[in-house]
């Protein structure tokens, strides 16, 4: 009988101790789950939603949308349109947006530009209108410099495309690529010279042998512990970094860690944020990534113009642009750090350029690895009443 209450009692204070131990571990999860936002109703995904697409009022409404799902640099979304008519709208820069540390010549800023204009063409063809570009040439000194005209006309017997494919966004570059299915039979070389082709003056290399490839490695490495180990240009890439989702519903574009599983997004981001002043040990981990990175990367590929100006920047984006959207059997990365020109990068660019640049200056470097499974949507994204100017 004594041996009875015993036991009893025993049990008594382990459920007791059950209770205080999941009661604490509940608190945790709770305050974790408040101080991300995890609940929010998350405006910043509703881009990448074709319901969100197909509520909007007009067809240019429509293509702007997918046009603000393009590729830009660290997912800064530097656009801003006027609609001048039903037919027609002016694309500027925001020059807001524009990150002087780690690019003052405007290079990323500009190729940024060429992939809204790019992805909106995908756009008017998906809904059976032919695109007329008349490019600007930007001071970018202004505020708001004109990018381009870009009119549209309706295509009589045009296909439209009603199953458009869904895009993905990568964490370090922000980059977006197709999510399609792997298509083993596809010539890549061929499709990579078809969207050179179209923009006469650029030509390309591909590295692809294991002692080029390891070298662009090294280089890439190299460019990438520079960048990190700057203060100003490191502090750049922090102040447009969204920790948490309380951030990404006040600042609709920016990095994110949107590559986290989401089971444990909600403990990571808040702790990330809370170190984010540390700009030393986010450049650590900025490499640490960067490492991961290249080991999947198995060739790369050089985009080059002669003498480029604005307008080739511009171009050389809607070349990349045009090669994410048609290549199926790679996910193709920016790797851009070796055309960066603040101080302490100025020696290994014009290194970079003496020795692959002889033939054409390169103007945009792409990491080529296999096709992973794609994960779910997450960076935030502006809307269409974001980037809509009077």
């Amino acid at each position: 009988m004594e041996h009875s209450k015993m036991l009893k009692m025993k049990m008594k204070k382990r459920y007791k101790a059950m209770i205080i131990i999941g009661s604490f571990l509940l608190a945790v999860i709770l305050v974790f789950v408040c101080l991300d936002g995890t609940f929010l109703p998350r405006k910043y995904n509703s881009v990448w939603s074709d319901k969100y697409i197909a509520q909007l009022e007009s067809d240019q409404s429509r293509m702007i949308a997918y046009g603000i799902r393009a590729a830009s640099s660290h997912n800064s979304q530097p656009w801003l349109v006027k609609a001048i008519a039903s037919d027609t709208i002016e694309l500027y820069a925001d020059m807001d947006k524009a990150l002087p540390a780690v690019d003052g010549d405007f290079k990323q800023f500009l190729i940024s530009q060429g992939t809204f204009i790019e992805r909106y063409k995908e756009a008017a063809s998906h809904y059976g209108y032919a695109v007329e570009i008349t490019y600007s040439d930007p001071d970018l000194t202004d505020t708001m410099p004109l990018i381009a005209t870009i009119k549209v006309r309706k295509e009589a017997d045009a296909d439209v495309d009603t199953d458009a494919e869904a895009v993905t966004a990568d964490i370090v570059s922000s980059s977006t690529y197709a999510s399609g299915k792997t298509d083993g039979n596809t010539d890549f070389e061929k499709t990579l010279q078809k969207c050179v082709a179209a923009y006469p003056g650029f030509s390309y290399t591909i590295l692809e042998s294991d002692n080029d490839v390891e070298k662009m490695k090294g280089l890439l490495l190299e460019g990438t512990v520079v960048e990190s180990k700057d203060e100003a240009a490191t502090k750049e890439l922090l102040h447009v970094f969204r920790w948490t989702e309380w951030e990404k519903n006040d600042f609709r574009y920016g990095l994110s860690l949107n590559t986290l599983p989401g089971i444990i997004k909600p403990f990571i981001q808040p702790i990330m944020k809370a170190s984010s002043n540390n700009w030393q040990a986010f450049g650590d981990s900025s490499i640490s990534q960067f490492k991961d990175r290249l080991a999947l990367q198995t060739k790369y590929i050089l985009i080059k113009c002669a003498n480029p100006d604005s307008l080739a920047y511009i171009q050389s984006g809607q070349i990349y642009q045009q090669l994410i959207a048609e290549e199926t059997q790679y996910d193709l990365r920016p790797a851009m750090q070796l055309l960066e020109n603040f101080d302490a990068m100025k020696s290994l660019n014009v290194q970079f350029q003496q020795e692959y640049g002889t033939d054409g200056e390169v103007v945009f470097i792409i990491g080529v690895q296999e096709k992973t499974s794609a994960s779910a949507a997450g960076n935030p994204r502006q809307l269409v009443a974001d980037i809509l100017i009077g």
